[in-house]
C-alpha cells in the first residue's frame, strides 16, 4: 500500500515521522512518499527540511496522511490548495489526520458529519474551523469509515498502529510497537464508528 504523507511548511515533525517510522518497519506492505502542494523542500515547525514530490490527486496513495502543525492555518485560507487536497482525499481509500490536520480535512468538506477525535490543543479554534464535524471528547483516536483521526502527536502513533492492525493484522501492529519499545494498548480510548 502506498502512503502519501502530505507535508507543508511548519508541519509538526512527530505527526509525520512518528507514523512514517511505524509504516517503515514493514516496507513489504507500506511504501511511503512525501508530497506537498509545491513539490519542493518544506520545513517542519522544528526545522527539519524534507524534499517532497508534488501532490497530484490522480497519483495519490491508497492512504493519505495529513499531519498537524502551525502551517495548517495558512492552507485553510488557500482555496486552490484545499481543492487539490479534496481531490486527493476523494481518490484515496483511507485518510488519516493528526491533530490540526483534521481541520484541513474538515475545510475540504470531507469531514462533514464525520466523527473525529477532539484534538488536545486550541479547541476553540477547532470548533470554529470544523463546522459539521462531530467531536469525540476524550478519544485518543477514532475511525469513521475511511477516515482516521487522532487528538495529538503521540496519539497519532496509536492511530497508525490501529490502522496497521485494521488493514493487516493486530499481531503485526503489536510486533512493530514492541520492536520500537512503544507501549501500545489496542483498546486504549479508540472509537470505531
Amino acid at each position: 500500500m502506498k502512503v502519501s504523507i502530505l507535508l507543508y511548511d511548519d508541519f509538526e515533525t512527530l505527526d509525520a515521522f512518528g507514523p512514517a517510522e511505524l509504516f517503515g518497519k514493514i516496507p513489504e506492505d507500506f511504501h511511503i512518499e512525501y508530497v506537498s502542494l509545491t513539490g519542493k523542500i518544506v520545513n517542519s515547525a522544528q526545522g527539519v527540511k524534507v524534499w517532497t514530490e508534488p501532490l497530484v490527486p490522480d497519483e495519490i496513495g491508497t492512504a493519505v496522511l495529513i499531519p498537524g502543525g502551525p502551517g495548517a492555518r495558512r492552507i485553510l485560507e488557500d482555496f486552490d490548495a484545499l481543492e487539490i487536497l479534496k481531490k486527493a482525499i476523494d481518490r484515496s481509500s483511507y485518510c488519516l489526520t493528526i491533530s490540526t490536520g483534521s481541520a484541513l480535512l474538515a475545510k475540504t468538506g470531507k469531514g462533514f458529519r464525520r466523527r473525529m477525535a477532539q484534538y488536545e490543543k486550541n479547541i476553540f479554534w477547532a470548533l470554529h474551523t470544523m463546522n459539521g464535524v462531530h467531536w469525540i471528547e476524550g478519544a485518543k483516536w477514532a475511525a469513521d469509515g475511511k477516515f482516521y483521526s487522532s487528538s495529538g502527536s503521540m496519539t497519532g502513533m496509536d492511530m497508525t498502529l490501529g490502522f496497521i492492525s485494521d488493514t493487516l493484522d493486530i499481531d503485526v501492529a503489536v510486533k512493530i510497537a514492541e520492536g520500537i519499545g512503544y507501549q501500545w494498548d489496542p483498546k486504549d480510548e479508540c472509537v470505531y464508528i
